[in-house]
């Protein structure tokens, strides 16, 4: 697909007595396929569209035709651990958004050989699930292995999918892990530059606009994102509030507003906290007065194997599909 849109850039018309140009040339914002594109001098890019927000590098090429390569997480998993004293010999994980994007199996311990052992997390086409999607099991886990089968490619489903194993050093017993599904977004693209304006076919192009004016016109929040555009897709450590509100908050804001509870391993907001207010039944999901502080677990391993699934799924809709 993309060779043959290539090709199509480089005929639909313009190709011919096309001044050269230069990387400086094609710097500039435009509003082009229902998002925002700023182009950076760094030759860094950022697109915002509605709930979109894709970041990448670009470059100049012959003919005027510009190279964009977007940024996204290159592993399919990534997991994030705590100690929780509330739960004792148990385990608990959430399984945050993307799992049920396309159909995920979880294992805890150490993997069975010569075929490993997978249990379904979901029944494939459940969508009547309500988030958080949290399993709890007994006892403690060293090895916390994940895999998955596109749901695209099911009627080609390999033999043998690739498998993570995480391993949990630390004694992690509270995790929250990632799917990241890979999606047709992610493929680099062209588009074609010529006298001003960016191409993305003959009759879709927008004009350039100064770079710096439409960034100091957007929203303060994008414009943070615009002006830092080297995206860390999986960082050292994440917050979250008990009932898993995702919360971002800098270093200094952090120790500024909150302070560390050792008893609880966790942040209690100065101003606000109630004791024990987590363990409320009424207690708010928009309710930052908590933080726990997870940390990633950065030792894990891939491998490609054939495996065994219990079909029965840990999450099981209410609701016949």
């Amino acid at each position: 697909m993309k060779k043959i849109f290539l090709l199509y850039l480089l005929t639909f018309g313009f190709v011919n007595a096309v001044k050269s140009q230069s990387p400086k040339d094609i710097v500039g914002a435009y509003n082009l396929r229902g998002g925002l594109h700023f182009v950076k001098p760094d030759h860094t890019f950022v697109i915002i569209a509605y709930a979109t927000l894709m970041t990448g590098t670009w470059e100049l090429q012959d003919k005027g035709l510009v190279y964009f390569v977007p940024n996204y997480e290159k592993n399919r998993f990534t997991l994030y651990g705590r100690h929780n004293k509330n739960i004792a010999d148990s385990t608990k994980i959430l399984l945050s958004y993307g799992f049920y994007e396309d159909e995920t199996l979880l294992h805890f311990g150490p993997l069975k050989n010569p075929v490993p052992e997978f249990k379904r997390i979901f029944k494939p086409g459940h969508r009547h699930i309500s988030f958080p999607y949290v399993y709890t099991k007994n006892g403690n886990s060293a090895e916390v292995s994940f895999t998955y089968f596109p749901y695209s490619y099911e009627e080609e489903r390999t033999k043998t999918p690739e498998i993570y194993t995480f391993i949990n050093n630390q004694k992690f017993n509270d995790f929250i892990g990632y799917y990241h599904e890979v999606k047709e977004d992610f493929k680099p693209f062209y588009y074609k530059y010529q006298n001003g304006k960016l191409f993305y076919d003959k009759e879709n192009y927008s004009e350039k606009r100064n770079l710096e004016s439409e960034t100091q016109a957007i929203e303060t929040d994008f414009r943070y994102l615009i002006e830092n555009s080297n995206p860390t897709f999986s960082p050292k450590k994440i917050f979250s509030t008990p009932l898993y509100n995702s919360f971002e908050v800098s270093d200094e804001d952090l120790v500024l507003n909150f302070k560390f509870n050792a008893q609880k391993n966790a942040w209690l907001n100065i101003l606000n906290d109630k004791n024990d207010e987590e363990l409320a039944e009424d207690n708010d999901y928009h309710k930052v007065n908590i933080i726990f502080e997870y940390h990633k677990v950065e030792n894990f391993s891939k491998k490609n194997s054939i495996i065994k699934i219990d079909e029965t799924p840990i999450f099981i809709s209410e609701y016949e599909d």
